[in-house]
């Protein structure tokens, strides 16, 4: 049996509504910040919808059932999901048109065909396209479940097609607990994980098993360096390169956050890098409100042409921002 998470139980609720009231569209997106399980939840969604049990035992799927079986063992005929051949890497046109196929065939249970496209946002515009019309004239037994962190980046076109679903990052007192019982060894809490994570408690874990959070060290140390002028920008470049764009990003984004709102408002108590909270007041004391905010402008630029469909050399992009947070031309 495949339960949903805790925190998913609101937008279960309304999934099985429209499922009861027959108001089940031909194509649903699914948002959440990073970590939140929007992929469990479909598959969770798939397999509810498919089983063949006319009695779901609390809304969910019976286990028993042929289907239920045929989706345990990985090969449900009327369940297909789409991914990117390699992490980061965009969906090929050709793995959407296989899906287009597939949805217009017959059903073989006599209830939906289910694709799922995961991530969504990484269709580039012509593979978007490719999808459209599938969306604007779905056939009658398909049903589409896209799944996106970031769903300003899929067209509107797309979005406009598909009723949307909307997960909150998880931080309430059910959800730490949640957290709690799955941390092992975690020096931190599990409030300040999820703050680290964005309100993801499966990304809170992914930081753990990773080592990202060592990442914060590093850059904080580099970050106080570079303040005093006394240290080679394209070495820490060339350091930071081997991290990992995004996680560099990700990371100096939230770190100058932090020293922005400790500038202006001296509290502590909403830092998202709490556990940092000494170092990161030793650091602003010799910083400008001003260099600060438009530092973090240009990381949150970068970032996003990181993120988007164009391919930028990373080791640049890491180079742009170390000279930028070095120049005091542009910082001033």
């Amino acid at each position: 049996m495949i339960n949903i998470y805790p925190w998913q139980n609101e937008q279960w609720q309304r999934l099985m509504e429209m499922q009861q009231q027959d108001r089940l569209p031909h194509a649903i997106l699914f948002c959440g910040p990073d970590g939140i399980g929007l992929k469990k939840f479909a598959q969770t969604a798939a397999m509810q919808l498919l089983c063949l049990s006319k009695n779901p035992e609390n809304n969910h799927a019976c286990g028993r059932c042929q289907s239920c079986q045929l989706y345990s063992a990985g090969n449900h005929p009327d369940l297909s999901l789409i991914e990117p051949e390699e992490t980061g890497k965009q969906l090929k046109i050709a793995q959407v048109r296989e899906l287009i196929e597939y949805v217009a065939l017959k059903s073989f249970s006599g209830k939906q065909k289910i694709a799922i496209i995961e991530p969504a946002d990484a269709m580039n515009r012509a593979t978007a396209n490719a999808l459209l019309k599938t969306l604007e004239e779905p056939p009658s037994q398909s049903m589409l479940f896209l799944l996106s962190h970031i769903p300003s980046k899929l067209p509107i076109t797309i979005r406009s097609r598909c009723q949307r679903i909307d997960f909150k990052p998880a931080y309430n007192q059910t959800d730490i607990d949640w957290l709690k019982n799955n941390l092992v060894d975690s020096k931190l809490s599990a409030e300040a994980l999820l703050r680290l994570s964005g309100g993801g408690p499966l990304k809170a874990l992914s930081l753990l098993e990773d080592e990202q959070l060592e990442f914060r060290h590093t850059l904080l140390k580099d970050l106080k360096f570079m303040s005093k002028k006394n240290c080679d920008p394209v070495q820490i470049a060339a350091n930071w390169h081997t991290l990992g764009l995004e996680s560099v990003l990700s990371w100096l984004m939230k770190i100058i956050l932090d020293l922005i709102r400790l500038k202006l408002l001296r509290d502590r108590a909403n830092l998202i890098n709490l556990d940092l909270k000494e170092d990161l007041q030793d650091l602003v004391n010799s910083l400008d409100l001003v260099a600060l905010v438009r530092n973090y402008d240009f990381v949150l630029l970068k970032y996003q042409q990181s993120t988007g469909p164009m391919n930028y050399n990373p080791l640049s992009i890491i180079e742009e921002v170390v000279l930028h947070w070095n120049n005091p031309e542009i910082a001033k």
